[in-house]
């Protein structure tokens, strides 16, 4: 509700923009934080390898993320404007807002961190270097690989397939649905199985032996403070941030829908530039379910259903709830745009859920083996590309873009 009739068009305030300015930067620091850190620590014991498998944390946040944070700038310094500035009681509800953001981010990131499957990259590298696995045999064979080992062999078999889900197993087998004289079939078990011209292949059994056992060995090495890597240390502290960014779009993008008519009557001036940033803003944050999904399916071939965490478990729901807000902010963006326009936006729109879903194996089996575990250098330098031509086509826009121009 505004404090009186608005009669004219306000430009952002200079306040607003460097509040919002530092809150991005230090957001963008934390992405390029954790990152680095990986790389720093493990350049000499494959920091690349570690950061395909976990595409969604290491590499998301640097390259995309940032994206959304320049796509989303002006949408949260106007908005930010407007509470400070024209809403009833705006600053106080500003402020408890942010509280709540707050502490719901350090809520979330403390409950994921509880979780006691943990990663290799949380292992000191050192730890990893002298790990020889468990019972290994001359034939290539063992009860559990080497850790790097076994991460060497799943990314050199992602980057040779489009989606590794053959090689999930179900670990769990109920005698009542599954008739005895089923005939199984075996295959490739990265956590016990080296990676030959000729693989000996086992049965889903001996496999998720072996992947419980890689598993158990990654969280008891974890469970020792002295053996944990500097990169787990760094993940911990920046963990609340990204949750908070996160956190941060979907309030913002809501914020921006409820306050719609304030906004268009208070800053005409930068109506169409908030849009269109809002639009670029969400396609690119819907990046992050895809790539969350493309983990899971990693993780699942590499230390068995058994094996995932927390974040994991909630990924379908994470991905079902991107999709809702994607749709939801395309859908109202496009809504004062040319009929015509608006139609083809909405069809387009439409199909491309459909085809999510429809197709979903086949859509995270291509980010798995683009943007996943078999990601390569090609394929993410292609994305830095992406990421930074729309960056400068963000810088490129109008300071001063209305709807009617």
């Amino acid at each position: 509700m505004l404090r009186g009739a608005v009669v004219a068009s306000h430009d952002i305030g200079i306040w607003s923009r460097a509040f919002v300015f530092i809150v991005f930067l230090a957001l963008a620091a934390s992405f390029m934080a954790t990152t680095a850190v990986l790389a720093y620590e493990f350049w000499d014991g494959g920091w690349f390898d570690l950061a395909a498998m976990d595409s969604h944390l290491f590499l998301f946040f640097p390259t995309l993320g940032t994206v959304a944070l320049f796509a989303f700038y002006v949408p949260s310094a106007a908005l930010a404007d407007f509470y400070w500035r024209h809403a009833r009681f705006g600053r106080l509800r500003f402020a408890v807002g942010a509280l709540i953001l707050c502490g719901l981010s350090y809520a979330i990131a403390t409950s994921l961190l509880a979780s006691p499957k943990r990663s290799i990259w949380e292992i000191a590298p050192a730890v990893l270097v002298a790990d020889q696995g468990e019972a290994c045999t001359e034939g290539g064979v063992c009860e559990r690989l080497p850790m790097l080992t076994a991460l060497q062999g799943l990314r050199t078999v992602s980057q040779s397939r489009w989606g590794i889900a053959d090689f999930i197993r179900s670990c769990d087998r109920d005698e009542f649905l599954e008739p005895a004289t089923e005939q199984e079939r075996k295959r490739f078990c990265f956590a016990s199985t080296r990676l030959t011209p000729s693989p000996q292949l086992q049965s889903d059994a001996e496999c998720c032996r072996a992947q419980q056992r890689l598993s158990a060995a990654v969280s008891d090495t974890f469970a020792r403070p002295d053996q944990r890597s500097l990169t787990a240390r760094a993940h911990a502290l920046t963990l609340p941030m990204k949750v908070f960014f996160l956190l941060v779009l979907l309030t913002i993008s809501i914020l921006l829908v409820v306050r719609h008519q304030g906004m268009a009557a208070n800053y005409r001036s930068s109506a169409r530039r908030i849009e269109f940033s809002v639009i670029v803003g969400t396609a690119t944050v819907l990046f992050f379910p895809f790539m969350s999904q493309a983990f899971v399916e990693s993780v699942g071939a590499f230390y068995g259903l058994t094996g995932r965490g927390t974040f994991s478990l909630i990924t379908p729901i994470l991905s079902l709830a991107f999709g809702i807000w994607t749709l939801l902010m395309v859908f109202f963006f496009y809504r004062r745009r040319d009929k015509d326009l608006e139609a083809v936006g909405k069809m387009g729109s439409a199909i491309a859920a459909a085809l999510a879903v429809l197709k979903y194996g086949i859509v995270t089996a291509v980010f798995t083996r683009l943007l996943g575990s078999g990601a390569t250098m090609v394929s993410i330098g292609a994305l830095v590309v992406v990421c930074f031509a729309a960056i400068i086509v963000l810088l490129s826009l109008p300071r001063r873009w209305t709807c009617a121009d």
